[in-house]
């Protein structure tokens, strides 16, 4: 007797198995996208054995894409790099890739809404990768828009560098917003591999639009400096505000990792007044309390990024503590240095990592060290910092260290405490740490080969504090939990991320099942 079975799916969902023991996969890839096959003895059914297998998406078809100066034409067939597409919109499907020929002539108005094909995706878990052929060759200068808009499902932009001037109103590099001409809820977008080179309104950004937001966001190995440059709203490297979710399906839905994020500064004035944001990485808002009026309540996890030297923390959350859903918030693995720099701002809320109002949020093997005894307007920054309502919020396994004393801090808040096993005032002796350099990867295969000096700079010396912070992606995949397991069917650039896709169960080799 033939079975077919997994955690990710069942019945049919599972794919077929005949009674001959021949496997048909299902239509839609699962989620875990590993199923057992296992052959029963029909004389004696106490005696089994089983099998696992991995289902993947077919391989899709390859469009070409370029700049108009160089025969981009929404006319063409966007078969072969002799008749290039302009736009991305073209019904397309999840598998598919568009490859941009390298130029630095790509105009933001082919990148903005309503310039987003339509994408079908059987599987449900996967997207098209608008890819540039050489990384870091396709380049984007934007002085009155953002630079991307995605304005569609399925999307993922591999490659590419946008930069915005401080004068441009919308100046966002990448940016995922619900168009309400098209309404609809976006998810599955992914941002891997990116460079934002300075920008207005943000580097990385997903904004909801009313009660129609963003879900199942990647923002995975990319850089983004000096991106809060202009005035007309006060912003951060990336930004991840009011999402809202598309289905109740457990697992990580927003996943920031592998980042590096550094010199976001607000200018002064912003938003018609004094500087508030500049942080390096925020989730902010998930109470839905500015507008979208639905209090956010998947999985978040925000692990293994270099965030350092920004105007206010390197991460800071806030808004997760309304009503009775909360998101989980798991924040890991995290290297933060030398933040909350902006002399303009008056704030309390002053650490590496900040919590504030952040109910249900984990934090731990983080590295955090403060540079300087004040900042924030004068107040004292702290390693870690916590304010307002912290119900289930853990900070356990944590490294942090102020030269000043201020390795932990909290205002407003009764019967907290920080969790076990951190270690606080300890000098983790980082290798050089210093602001990096504006990023020039031209030459580089990937974001991280751009940033191992960064990487190494901020490594500490100290061998005890080895495991804490950023760690250097693994080629090997592992299992994690906290890995969004939909990302393992996406054919994400490798070096960017450790994939947490194996599953928890010992796989067993060999195909050559027979039951007697």
């Amino acid at each position: 007797t033939w079975t077919a079975s997994g955690t990710g799916c069942s019945g049919t969902t599972c794919g077929t198995i005949s009674s001959t023991g021949l496997y048909t996969a299902p239509a839609k890839v699962p989620s875990p996208a590993t199923v057992t096959i296992t052959a029963t003895s029909v004389s004696d059914p106490t005696k089994s054995a089983s099998a696992n297998l991995t289902i993947v998406a077919p391989a899709g078809a390859t469009y070409y894409l370029a700049p108009a100066a160089e025969g981009g034409n929404d006319s063409n067939s966007g078969l072969s790099p002799d008749a290039p597409w302009l736009t991305p919109r073209h019904a397309v499907n999840c598998g598919d890739v568009i490859l941009a020929a390298a130029s630095s002539t790509y105009l933001p108005s082919s990148f903005a809404q309503t310039n987003w094909g339509s994408v079908t995706c059987a599987t449900g878990n996967n997207v098209i990768w608008l890819k540039c052929a050489i990384f870091d060759t396709c380049k984007i200068s934007s002085t009155s828009s953002a630079g991307m808009w995605i304005d569609k499902s399925y999307w993922g932009v591999e490659g590419w560098e946008v930069a915005t001037t401080s004068s441009a109103s919308d100046g966002t590099c990448f940016l995922v917003r619900p168009n309400l001409k098209t309404p609809e809820e976006l998810h599955h977008i992914i941002f891997a591999n990116d460079i934002c080179n300075g920008a207005s309104q943000g580097g990385i950004e997903a904004i909801n639009d009313g009660s129609l937001g963003v879900d199942y966001f990647a923002v995975i190995g990319n850089i983004i400096y000096d991106a809060a440059q202009g005035s007309p709203t006060c912003n951060s490297g990336i930004s991840i505000y009011q999402p809202v979710q598309s289905d109740s399906l457990p697992g990580t839905h927003i996943y920031v990792a592998g980042n590096f994020s550094y010199r976001n500064f607000d200018a002064n004035p912003c938003n018609g007044g004094a500087p508030t944001d500049g942080e390096g990485l925020i989730l902010d808002t998930f109470n839905g309390t500015q507008g979208s009026g639905v209090p956010y309540g998947a999985q978040a996890v925000v692990d293994n990024n270099i965030l350092v030297a920004n105007g206010k923390a390197g991460f800071g959350t806030g808004g997760n503590s309304s009503g009775s859903i909360y998101s989980n918030i798991y924040v890991r693995h995290n290297t933060l240095w030398g933040n909350n720099g902006d002399a303009n701002q008056d704030s309390l809320w002053c650490g590496e990592l900040a919590l504030q109002a952040a109910t249900t949020t984990q934090v731990f093997q983080n590295l955090a060290i403060t540079n300087s005894a004040t900042g924030c307007g004068g107040h004292p920054i702290y390693a870690f910092f916590v304010e307002g309502m912290t119900t289930g919020d853990v900070i356990y396994q944590n490294w942090g260290y102020s030269s000043s004393g201020n390795n932990t801090g909290s205002y407003g808040i009764s019967g907290f405490s920080y969790g076990p096993n951190n270690i606080f005032g300890v000098n983790p002796l980082l290798a050089n740490p210093a602001v990096p350099d504006a990023p020039h990867c031209n030459g580089y295969g990937s974001v991280p080969a751009c940033m191992a000096a960064v990487v190494a700079d901020f490594t500490p010396t100290n061998p005890v504090a080895a495991g804490y912070g950023y760690q250097t992606p693994s080629s090997n995949p592992v299992y994690d939990v906290l890995f969004p397991q939909w990302l393992c069917n996406v054919n994400l650039p490798s070096g960017l991320v450790t994939m947490g896709c194996l599953s928890s169960s010992p796989n067993v080799t060999g195909m050559g099942v027979k039951a007697n």
